[in-house]
Formats: C-alpha cells, sequence, structure tokens
C-alpha cells in the first residue's frame, strides 16, 4: 500500500483518498478477468471473476462460487473532533 500511495502523490500532487486503493483494485480485477476471457462483455468475463486469485494494492481478492469476496475485511471507524479513530477490524 505504501508504494501505491507514493505514487498516486507523486502522480497527482495530493494525498490517497481514502477508497483510491480500493477502487484500483477493482478496475484491475475486472481487466484481468476480461483478459482472461478475451471480451469485454460481461457474459463472457463474468464467470472468470469466480476463479480470479489478485494480489493488488489492497492486500489478495478472491471470489467465492456465487461472486462474493472470500475472506473480506471490514474496518469500523468513529469520528469525533474531527479525527478519526478505529474501532476494530473483522475477518
Amino acid at each position: 500500500m505504501d508504494k501505491f500511495k507514493e505514487r498516486f502523490k507523486q502522480k497527482n500532487g495530493q494525498e490517497v483518498v481514502i477508497y483510491a486503493p480500493y477502487a484500483y483494485d477493482a478496475v484491475m480485477i475486472l481487466v484481468d478477468a476480461m483478459k482472461r476471457a478475451n471480451s469485454s462483455d460481461p457474459a463472457k468475463y463474468l464467470s472468470f471473476l469466480k476463479k480470479t486469485d489478485y494480489k493488488g494494492v489492497i492486500g489478495e481478492t478472491r471470489f467465492d462460487s456465487k461472486g462474493d469476496v472470500k475472506d473480506a475485511t471490514l474496518t469500523l471507524y468513529t469520528y469525533a473532533d474531527g479525527k478519526r479513530d478505529s474501532v476494530g477490524v473483522q475477518h
């Protein structure tokens, strides 16, 4: 993630916004599925998402047979006085 943050700041002149790494990996996962399917037609590439084992900025992403993310991590935050504090992480 640190390399991504550095490259993002160099390219854009600002810090990474909170969801940028997730959006980046989501796009890269779709592009990977399209390449493996040799098509940008969702009817053809969606089945390839189930076979995804992608190592990206946010970590490893895999999908189950229903197309849901396997081993997803959820981080909960609380905001007080303009500061964000982590409440906990659910795996």
